[in-house]
C-alpha cells in the first residue's frame, strides 16, 4: 500500500486529494484500488497529520520512537565563505595555473594555498598544524581530499619556486578587478617574526625510530613589503639585517621594469630604519618617509613651536587626524597632531605621575622609619626610584644624616610633555605627494603592518634547504592574506557598510555549519544569520550561503 495525491478539477478550479491505493493482481496483470480517500489535501493540517500517523501505530500496536538524533559537529563557515568569494573575484586560482604553465603543477596545488592564506587570515590563536586545522572549515572544494602535512609543504616548494610569476600574474589581475596606480608605489620597511610550525615532539628518525629534537625558534625576518598607492599590498623582498644599496636597487628595478613605476617611497620607523638603513636611503638619493618618535630637544622644540604657535596653520586630514608642514635644516617635515592621543596621553600622564608620587610617599615612610633604626641608607632596590617615569619627571633627593627622602616634579618637562603630546613627526624627501596624501599613506602602511608581525609558518621540515626556501614562500602568503583582506574592505566601503574586514570577518564568524546525523541520515544545516551578516554577503556578491551548502 501507498498513498497517492491525485488532482481534479471543478468549476475551473483544482483540488488535490490524497488517498491511500493498494496493488492487487488480477490474473497476470497488476492492478489498483482506492482502499480509502482521506479527503482534500488543504484540510491536511501537520496536528491532523501527526494525529492520523499516531492512531494508526497505536492501533496496529507499532512504537513510534523519536528520530535518534547525533550532533556530529560544527564547522567554520561565515568567514571561510567571505574570504572565497574574494579569491574567486581576484581570480586567484586561474593566477596560479598560469603561473606553473610549464611546470609540474599538482592541481591541488590553488586549494592548498588558499587555505593556508584562510588561516593566515583567520589567525586561529592555537598552534594546531594547518593539516589538522583545516578541517574545522566547511569548504566544498575540499570535499573528498585529505590533506596531510607533506601536502601543505610540497605546495610551499612549489610556491616558491614560481613566487615571481605568481605575483605578477596575481597583481595582473588586481588590475583587471581594482584600479591600481602604477606610477607612485610604497615599500615599507618592517620586521616580523616567523613562528616555528607546528609539529609532533617526537619525529621519526631516517632509520625508523623516534628522535626528540629542540623545538625550532621564531625566526626574525627583514622584509619590505610593495603596496600600490591606494595601499594594496602586492609583494614582498627579504632583505639583510643592515640592508646593503643592492636590497633598495633591486626593488627599484623590479617596480619599474615589472610594474612601470616611477618613484618608489620606502616607509618604516626610525627605530627599525635607523643608523645603516636610513644612511643607506639619504645616501644614495632614494625616497623615504620615515616616523620620527618626538623625542630629543630639537623635536620637542619643533612640535612645541608649530604646536603653540602655529596651529592655526594645522590641515584636517579627518576628525581626529592634523597635520602641518615644516622645513627645518633643509629636511621636510610633517608636523602631525592627533587631538583625542593627546588628551588620552595627558589623562595617561597624569595617573602615572599620581601613582609614582604615591610610591614615592611611602618610600619616605620606609626609609624615615628604618633611619630611626639605625640604618643611614635608601633601601636597595628600590623599584620606584628605578621607574623611567620617576626619573624623568622627577627630581628626589636623600639626606643621609636626617634620613629624609625628599622629591620635586619637573614642571618644565611635564608642561612640554603635555604640549607635544598626540604628536608625531614624519620625516620625508618625496615631493611627488603631497602632505595629506603621505599622512594617509603612513597611517594605512602602519596598520597594514600589524598583519606581518606575526607570519605563521606552515612546513615543519629542518632541514635549512626547505627552511629558507620556504620562508619566503611563507611571507607570500602572508601578502596574499592582506590582499583578500584589502579587498574585502573595498568592497564593504563600495557596498556602503562602515567596517574594516577585520570587523566584517568576525561577525561573520559567528555563521556556522552544523553538521547532524538524523537516524541514518546525515543532515547539513546553516546557523541564523543576523541582517548586517547578510549585508556583508551580498556586498561581495553571495545572496544565499544556505544554497553552498550541499
Amino acid at each position: 500500500m501507498f498513498f497517492r495525491k491525485v488532482t481534479s478539477r471543478s468549476g475551473g478550479k483544482e483540488y488535490t486529494y490524497l488517498k491511500l491505493i493498494e496493488n492487487y493482481r488480477e490474473g497476470n496483470k497488476v492492478k489498483q484500488r482506492v482502499i480509502a480517500n482521506l479527503g482534500n489535501l488543504e484540510n491536511l493540517t501537520p496536528e491532523k497529520v501527526e494525529g492520523l500517523i499516531d492512531g494508526l501505530a497505536r492501533i496496529c500496536g507499532v512504537s513510534r520512537r523519536p528520530a535518534s538524533i547525533e550532533a556530529k559537529k560544527v564547522l567554520r563557515y561565515g568567514e571561510v565563505l567571505a574570504i572565497h568569494r574574494v579569491w574567486e573575484m581576484l581570480d586567484v586560482g586561474g593566477a596560479v595555473e598560469a603561473a606553473f604553465s610549464g611546470e609540474r603543477y599538482d592541481p591541488d596545488t590553488a586549494l592548498l594555498l588558499e587555505l593556508m592564506a584562510i588561516n593566515q587570515v583567520i589567525k586561529p590563536p592555537n598552534k594546531q598544524a594547518i593539516s589538522d586545522w583545516y578541517r574545522c572549515l566547511y569548504f566544498p572544494g575540499m570535499q573528498g581530499k585529505e590533506f596531510l602535512d607533506h601536502h601543505f609543504y610540497r605546495a610551499l616548494d612549489g610556491v616558491a619556486g614560481v613566487k615571481e610569476r605568481l605575483e605578477e600574474e596575481i597583481f595582473r589581475r588586481l588590475c583587471a578587478f581594482t584600479r591600481i596606480s602604477r606610477e607612485v608605489a610604497f615599500c615599507l620597511l618592517t620586521t616580523a617574526t616567523v613562528e616555528p610550525a607546528p609539529r609532533s615532539e617526537l619525529d621519526h628518525s631516517p632509520y625508523g625510530r623516534y628522535i626528540l629534537e629542540a623545538p625550532l625558534e621564531e625566526q626574525l625576518v627583514y622584509l619590505g613589503i610593495l603596496v600600490s598607492r591606494e595601499g594594496m599590498p602586492f609583494g614582498h623582498r627579504i632583505l639583510h639585517e643592515v640592508p646593503e644599496e643592492g636590497d633598495f636597487r633591486e626593488i627599484m628595478h623590479h617596480l619599474q621594469t615589472g610594474h612601470g613605476t616611477r618613484q618608489c617611497i620606502f616607509v618604516g620607523d626610525r627605530r627599525l630604519v635607523a643608523g645603516p638603513h636610513l644612511e643607506v636611503l639619504m645616501s644614495h638619493g632614494y625616497h623615504y618617509l620615515v616616523r620620527r618618535k618626538v623625542q630629543s630637544e630639537w623635536e620637542l622644540r619643533l612640535c612645541e613651536r608649530e604646536l603653540v604657535n602655529n596651529k592655526a596653520e594645522f590641515k584636517e586630514v579627518d576628525g581626529d587626524l592634523w597635520y602641518k608642514e615644516a622645513v627645518e635644516g633643509g629636511v621636510r617635515y610633517l608636523v602631525c597632531y592627533s587631538p583625542a592621543a593627546a588628551k588620552e596621553k595627558v589623562i595617561a600622564l597624569a595617573e602615572r605621575l599620581d601613582e609614582v608620587e604615591e610610591e614615592l610617599r611611602k618610600l619616605q615612610k620606609t626609609v624615615a622609619s628604618e633611619h630611626r633604626s639605625g640604618k643611614r641608607t635608601l633601601p636597595r632596590g628600590a623599584a620606584v626610584l628605578k621607574d623611567k617615569y620617576c626619573r624623568r619627571y622627577f627630581d628626589w633627593h636623600y639626606n643621609e644624616a636626617t634620613g629624609e627622602l625628599t622629591w620635586r616634579r619637573k614642571e618644565d618637562v611635564i608642561t612640554r610633555e603635555e604640549k607635544t603630546a598626540g604628536a608625531f613627526l614624519l620625516e620625508t624627501n618625496a615631493t611627488l605627494l603631497d602632505g595629506r596624501e603621505l599622512l594617509l599613506a603612513y597611517t594605512r602602511l602602519g596598520q597594514l603592518g600589524e598583519s606581518f608581525k606575526e607570519i605563521r609558518s606552515f612546513e615543519a621540515r629542518p632541514k635549512e634547504f626547505y627552511r629558507e626556501r620556504n620562508l619566503s614562500a611563507s611571507i607570500f602568503v602572508c601578502v596574499l592574506a592582506a590582499m583578500l583582506e584589502k579587498t574585502l574592505e573595498g568592497l564593504l566601503r563600495r557596498a556602503g557598510i562602515p567596517l574594516t574586514s577585520r570587523q566584517a570577518l568576525e561577525l561573520l564568524e559567528e555563521v556556522k555549519v552544523a553538521i547532524n546525523r538524523v537516524d541514518d541520515v546525515e543532515l547539513k544545516s546553516v546557523t541564523s544569520i543576523e541582517k548586517t551578516q547578510e549585508e556583508i554577503l551580498q556586498a561581495i556578491g553571495v545572496p544565499d550561503p544556505r544554497a553552498v551548502v550541499v
